[in-house]
């Protein structure tokens, strides 16, 4: 019997089946004992209304009007990415209303656990197999991840598409040029799905190119895996510039860096407006209506205190990118809950309390795993084909970091690449185990050569 647990416990297929069955158990609980004060609002409205639009109108509009009055016309805008509203309206139907809710809760439960079995089997693939079962405990139990399954937003499917991302970083590249060709292209495509759900990914694909220790890699990985992103969002750009009127209209991008904009989140000081102090300014309705306007705005406030507005761009506002309470929601909820298994379930508050503790460590491990991804001699213990997943991992930290820099910043921005800071700082100990072995093997050496 002891020989049978033992040979269970040593199986990646027992492990997956359990870190499956944890995911489905967190995520289904959340689903059914959460209630979110009105869950279809803000993001999740125009979300809503952006699928309905296009399903029973042709229009890609985040219109309102059509759900009030059915015969009215609107015209087409690109103000929401497509990923989500994509998705919404192939399950979407006339009589949807709330009941859309639950059929997203459902997808993004099935998202979820894919993304944990993805990453576990990802890990097994550069590290030991406890190592690797750390990651997907991580991932399973990941407090946002888990939280943010209730919501119609786009937090849960990005995260799957990272995990997917990381997923094909694991896996070798094809030995025929014409296979490995198509395998970067499919690389590619999915950071452009990603992109879709969160624009600012789509300048990651070039940097997948560096995580390939050879030259010939490097230079096909850049080429194809541009191309694939390109196929990806073209028909999206080309709609764009086609059909959307070239009218005065709010511009998310344009709204979302004026919120950036704001030291500390407020207005003139007042901690009233926090976090949205831009929405205070007279001058937001008519800056959010250019990204030049915008530009020109932000330019004069840089003009007018540079070293505070550096301090506030490159130091201050990252450390609401990854800190732990959502700051355009409660703690780690979005929107606010009236009730939650997280404060009235055993199991859910034990988790709670093991990673609201541990998240500065487990920032910092990962830090140190993005760093000795890079590092030589922590490369001589890994096999050239194990390199890309870890340093496709290790360079989404910084490129987070920086690609937020001129925008709003919240944890709910950092949490798709939660799964791939969970591997960088269980890598990170990994990391230490091989220096400190070859730390005792040169120690070894050298008493025997003295000897």
């Amino acid at each position: 019997m002891a020989q049978i647990v033992r040979h269970l416990l040593a199986s990646k297929l027992a492990w997956l089946l359990i870190l499956i069955l944890l995911a489905v158990t967190l995520r289904w609980t959340a689903i059914e004992l959460t209630i979110v004060e009105r869950p279809l609002r803000a993001d999740a409205t125009e979300y809503y209304a952006t699928a309905y639009n296009l399903r029973f109108n042709g229009t890609y509009s985040r219109s309102l009007q059509p759900l009030i009055n059915p015969t009215a016309k609107v015209e087409p805008d690109a103000y929401r990415p497509p990923g989500l509203p994509l998705l919404i309206a192939a399950i979407i139907t006339p009589q949807s209303g709330t009941a859309i809710i639950g059929h997203m809760q459902a997808i993004n439960l099935l998202f979820g656990i894919i993304t944990v079995a993805v990453v576990f089997v990802a890990a097994a693939a550069v590290l030991p197999l406890p190592a690797a079962i750390v990651v997907g405990l991580l991932v399973a139990c990941s407090p946002h991840l888990v939280s943010f399954t209730v919501y119609v937003l786009s937090e849960t499917p990005s995260a799957f598409l990272v995990a997917i991302l990381l997923g094909c970083a694991a896996i070798k590249a094809p030995s025929s040029r014409r296979m490995r060709a198509a395998f970067f292209v499919a690389f590619g495509a999915v950071v452009g799905v990603l992109s879709l759900f969160r624009p600012v990914f789509l300048a990651f694909t070039p940097l997948l190119a560096l995580a390939y220790p050879k030259r010939d890699d490097k230079w096909r990985c850049l080429l194809f895996a541009c191309l694939g992103a390109a196929i990806v969002v073209a028909p999206w750009f080309i709609r764009n510039a086609l059909n959307v009127p070239r009218t005065v209209a709010p511009s998310l991008l344009a709204a979302t860096m004026l919120d950036g904009a704001y030291p500390g989140f407020v207005y003139q000081g007042n901690m009233a407006t926090f976090p949205y102090g831009s929405r205070s300014d007279p001058i937001f309705k008519e800056a959010e209506k250019s990204v030049s306007l915008t530009l020109k705005e932000i330019a004069r406030k840089i003009a007018e205190n540079p070293i505070a507005m550096a301090r506030w761009f490159l130091f201050e506002k990252p450390v609401y990118l990854f800190q732990w309470n959502n700051i355009d929601g409660t703690d780690i909820f979005i929107y606010d809950v009236r009730s939650t298994p997280f404060h009235n379930d055993k199991l859910f508050q034990t988790i709670y309390i093991v990673f609201r503790y541990t998240h500065l460590p487990v920032l910092i491990l990962s830090v140190m795993g993005a760093m000795a991804a890079w590092l030589p001699s922590t490369a001589k213990h890994l096999s050239p084909d194990q390199l890309p997943l870890l340093r496709v991992a290790s360079l989404m930290l910084p490129f987070v970091y920086v690609a937020h820099i001129p925008f709003f910043a919240a944890i709910r921005y950092a949490a798709p690449i939660l799964p791939a800071i969970y591997l960088l700082a269980v890598f990170a100990v990994v990391a230490l185990r091989f220096r400190f072995i070859e730390s005792a093997k040169d120690t070894n050496q050298a008493d025997g050569g003295s000897s």
